[in-house]
């Protein structure tokens, strides 16, 4: 490049931090008209977009700079990267890929591959590539991070802990892999440790509030705690962050807030994070009911008769599937279980729904329940074979192993058809505590339902309209009833219970489920890790004035209270 094109090029890059980006656009502009077969000119325009967080339009130049230097390695990862970042993730790994390929040395073409093969979560294949870049470049940490990510995805969290720990031991101040690292160690049951580094990371930032928002599920506030304070006076300086941000910010002020018996400024900063959420993650009711309405219909009476099978697969693996409403102690119950000698916790598996969703689409392009309505004995195997050994990878020489996914009690009819010999255990909770415990937790994106209190109490309706179905068209002891006041009042007889159901003996470090350092992901990590405490019953009462919408939803579910009535009618 000429020193002409390089001063003008200098100008327009003192334009650009000083966000005078129109007159730097005329410049970038002028230059590519001047000079159509400058391959570089097009490429420093698209990184200029970049800057103005322009990214489809800093695609349209690398595009250009890739075709008048397609063996330009920088210049193909570059707009696989910008494709990365708008979604369009096939491209992303076409383009990457074509960067390894011209030149595979490069520690940032095998980082941008792994980042798109991670978004496009084929973790193994980002995993390659991630080690790649560490390999032809030790010291860089974001790979360093992102491997650990990736390890994490396959619930490889030792490895994932030493990859975030790397990551941190390169740069103290990377405030994702401080991030990462903590959450690791609160999955160990390490709450001390991970204490320390949200801590630090903190220090590094005080309006990190990814930090704030996992910190606070780990500690109880008091008003003299100095991120107390900190939370307390973020509101002046709100305007600064994005969405995401806030979000975290107004969930973890109001636990916070919550702790220290402030309830109504708790319930107005859970509102706000819901309100902020739902934006970002709409929620559709009306497929909802229609899944609800569309399950009932097939699995009707005749439909299971005509398809049950007294027993199906090998019967020395036998899953144990725990259902509930989410927050309904789903996650106490899966404790106590892998506390049994006998029983392996797996957590939440998505490998029933994925296993379904194979099997149909190798034999029709039909919806799950539309194809599920005319299947035969024969699919019901192929599912029940490709769950379990799926699952069994994770602990081989176990009988039992439980999965802890929730929303599985769509899924009991199926699981009945494929699994004749499995245990189902249904969690109860009163429907007031669960859904307001939904209501003041921020869940990912499947979770959509919990921002808003009516479609928390219309998911609860249609959670409970599908219940009564399959306590109508099964057989009664296919299913193990369990109330979570129950489990709390009288946890050894319940827990007998349990085991009983299962057809174990009983082993007493059930009781001792506080003492299990196996991982836990989920919202109830901590909670699970303490001796049984009735704090959480009746916790909604003190927030019973901002709750009306809720309760009338949910009200025909409880028992009979007319007082309670009483008292929110006239909130």
């Amino acid at each position: 490049m000429d020193k002409e094109i390089s001063r003008v090029l200098t100008h327009a890059s003192k334009l650009l931090n000083n966000q005078k980006f129109q007159e730097a656009n005329e410049i970038y502009q002028n230059l590519v008209l001047q000079f159509p077969d400058n391959s570089e000119l097009y490429h420093e325009f698209g990184i200029a977009l970049i800057a103005q967080n322009q990214p489809k339009l800093a695609i349209e130049k690398f595009l250009q700079s890739v075709r008048l230097d397609p063996k330009n390695a920088n210049y193909n990862s570059d707009l696989g990267e910008m494709y990365r970042r708008v979604g369009i993730l096939d491209q992303a790994v076409k383009f990457n890929l074509e960067a390894v390929k011209l030149n595979s040395e490069l520690d940032n073409t095998n980082y941008n591959l792994g980042l798109a093969y991670f978004d496009k979560e084929n973790f193994n294949k980002a995993i390659v590539h991630f080690k790649k870049a560490i390999e032809i470049n030790p010291k860089h940490g974001f790979a360093w991070n992102n491997l650990g990510s990736s390890f994490e995805k396959l619930d490889k969290l030792q490895l994932a802990h030493e990859a975030y720990q790397k990551a941190v031991d390169l740069n103290g101040n990377h405030l994702e892999a401080l991030n990462n690292l903590a959450t690791t160690n609160t999955q160990f049951n390490k709450a001390d440790e991970a204490i320390k580094i949200f801590n630090k990371a903190i220090d590094v930032h005080p309006h990190f509030f990814e930090a704030h928002f996992n910190l606070s599920a780990l500690k109880k506030y008091t008003k003299e705690d100095p991120h107390f304070r900190l939370l307390q006076e973020v509101p002046q300086h709100k305007k600064q962050f994005n969405a995401f941000e806030a979000t975290r910010y107004h969930f973890a002020f109001g636990k916070a807030l919550d702790d220290v018996g402030e309830y109504d400024n708790a319930f107005n900063q859970y509102n706000l994070g819901n309100q902020l959420q739902s934006k970002l993650t709409p929620y559709n009711q009306k497929k909802n009911d229609e899944i609800v309405s569309k399950t009932i219909e097939i699995f009707n009476i005749n439909f299971i008769n005509k398809l049950k099978s007294e027993s199906v697969n090998d019967n020395n693996r036998t899953p144990i599937f725990i259902v509930g409403m989410p927050r309904s102690g789903t996650s106490l119950i899966e404790q106590i279980l892998d506390s049994h000698q006998s029983i392996y916790g797996a957590g939440e598996l998505k490998d029933l729904s994925e296993s379904l969703e194979s099997n149909v689409k190798k034999l029709s392009n039909e919806q799950n329940l539309d194809f599920i309505g005319k299947a035969k004995k024969s699919f019901f195997e192929e599912v029940c074979n490709d769950y379990l050994n799926k699952v069994w990878e994770l602990s081989p020489n176990s009988k039992y192993i439980s999965d802890k996914m929730p929303g599985n009690f769509f899924n009991i009819g199926l699981i009945y058809l494929a699994f004749p010999h499995a245990k189902i255990i249904h969690s109860m909770r009163d429907p007031m505590d669960s859904c307001f415990s939904n209501f003041t937790k921020l869940f990912k994106d499947d979770m959509r339902f919990t921002y808003n209190q009516e479609n928390i109490g219309n998911y609860y309706k249609d959670y409970h309209t599908i219940m009564e179905h399959w306590r109508k068209v099964l057989p009664s002891d296919f299913i193990c009833h369990m109330k979570y006041e129950d489990m709390i009042n009288d946890t050894e007889k319940e827990a007998r219970r349990l085991t009983s159901f299962i057809g174990l003996d009983w082993d007493p470090n059930c009781l001792k489920f506080y003492d299990n350092n196996r991982n836990v992901k989920t919202a109830s990590m901590m909670q699970v890790r303490k001796p049984i405490y009735k704090s959480s019953l009746a916790r909604w009462k003190n927030f019973t004035k901002h709750l009306k919408p809720l309760y009338n939803k949910v009200k025909s579910y409880r028992e009979p209270d007319i007082l309670m009535d009483n008292l929110i009618d006239n909130s």
